[in-house]
């Protein structure tokens, strides 16, 4: 077997099975409130799963959850200061 054809077992194991585990341990986790507002979440409410956002760090193995409310607010202030940096780089130059 020749380094290609390793490298390509190793990929294929560790996408059929131990990426799968260590996602399932990080799903245990998981919160029972938005990790902003403390607004409650139901893990059986389907709405509620889809709708949520979930981010998860590996590296820390932290898994944070933010109702759809909060994480608008983010994505806003981060739109916001990205395009304030834009302005400012532009008047800089």
């Amino acid at each position: 077997m020749n380094r290609e054809q390793r490298r390509a077992a190793a990929k294929q194991a560790k996408k059929n099975g131990s990426d799968f585990e260590e996602k399932v341990a990080l799903f245990g986790q998981l919160g029972d409130e938005c990790l902003t507002c403390l607004k409650p979440f139901d893990k059986k409410n389907k709405e509620m799963v889809m709708s949520w956002h979930v981010v998860v760090r590996e590296k820390e193995e932290e898994v944070r959850l933010y109702c759809p409310d909060c994480w608008d607010k983010a994505t806003k202030i981060t739109r916001d200061f990205q395009k304030y940096l834009e302005e400012k780089d532009e008047t800089d130059a």
